[in-house]
């Protein structure tokens, strides 16, 4: 299957590695060439402005879309409107994924707010239309951060991940017990490779690699690779809602709010319709634990994980 790519970062890397070994090929759609995507067999990448035609072109014999794109102003609503546009206008390519992969979406559909500002309204129209198959993937935390930055596709989101090991500081919000599901980037590409041969979707698919919590997170990180990174920093969720009230600062902000996500549960997934997807949608796949991916480091120091 020829499959296109809206975006070129990180996970638009892990794909780019995994979906060939699944018999797609992949279309990368970028405002500028990138080096890593070029002279690679089954792997394509196609100049675009992400306006309708510019789009509609680049589908050309392609059957599938996937964006995952990451931003959270106007222009990724204004993107996504056009992907799905170019969809409908376009005589093969009547699937598709957009971008989300964080956070329980189905019972949690308003929160973090800011995500939920940018998505809502791409949900809506795809809700309303008919004329091209679509489905919301619910994936919670990229587990990845854990490992060293050289052994990552994805970019360094710093304090946003609770165990910022490139900043040497651990900030756990809530109990620190509160259920999270965490999988790893490329069993995420996997199973999105898995999924592009599924003959029927549902509304929304859950994906999670291993329920756990960031204090034994946080334990794993000591005891496996980082012994030193002991000084841990809670916060309760009275100060998180203070931040969210008071602050001024984007950044900070942000964090507050990924903070509450986990206090109020919208990160744990339910086990039940995770492992039902897992046998419907993704039978074979072995999901990676977070200490696996540790252990692959040490093995191989040079891997992406």
């Amino acid at each position: 299957m020829r499959v296109a790519i809206a975006g070129a970062g990180g996970l638009a890397r892990y794909i780019s590695d995994e979906f060939p070994k699944y018999g797609h090929s992949v279309v990368i759609l970028t405002r500028r060439e990138k080096e890593c995507f070029r002279n690679r067999p089954y792997i394509t990448q196609i100049i675009t402005d992400f306006s309708v035609p510019s789009i509609v072109t680049a589908l050309r014999d392609c059957e599938m879309l996937i964006s995952v794109i990451l931003a959270y102003k106007a222009e990724f609503i204004d993107i996504h409107l056009n992907l799905i546009s170019a969809c409908q206008l376009s005589p093969k390519c009547k699937r598709f994924i957009p971008s989300e992969f964080f956070g329980d979406i189905e019972n949690y559909p308003d929160l973090p707010t800011f995500y939920w500002e940018s998505r809502e309204p791409i949900q809506k129209v795809l809700r309303e239309q008919t004329e091209i198959e679509w489905t919301l993937v619910v994936n919670c935390w990229l587990g990845d951060y854990i490992v060293p930055r050289r052994n990552l596709y994805l970019m360094d989101i710093g304090e946003a991940f609770p165990i910022d090991i490139t900043g040497n500081q651990i900030v756990i919000p809530g109990t620190g017990t509160d259920a999270v599901d965490v999988t790893a980037a490329r069993d995420l590409a996997t199973a999105l490779a898995l999924l592009a041969d599924a003959p029927v979707w549902e509304p929304y698919v859950y994906v999670s690699g291993t329920k756990t919590c960031w204090n034994d997170l946080a334990q794993l990180v000591f005891q496996k690779r980082y012994p030193a990174l002991r000084d841990v920093k809670r916060v309760g969720l009275g100060e998180i809602l203070g931040t969210i009230q008071n602050s001024t600062d984007p950044e900070e902000l942000l964090r507050a709010h990924l903070q509450l996500f986990v206090s109020l549960g919208a990160v744990s997934l339910d086990p039940e319709k995770v492992e039902a997807h897992r046998r419907k949608f993704f039978a074979g796949l072995e999901f990676r634990s977070p200490e696996h991916l540790i252990d692959e480091v040490d093995e191989d120091p040079d891997k992406v994980v």
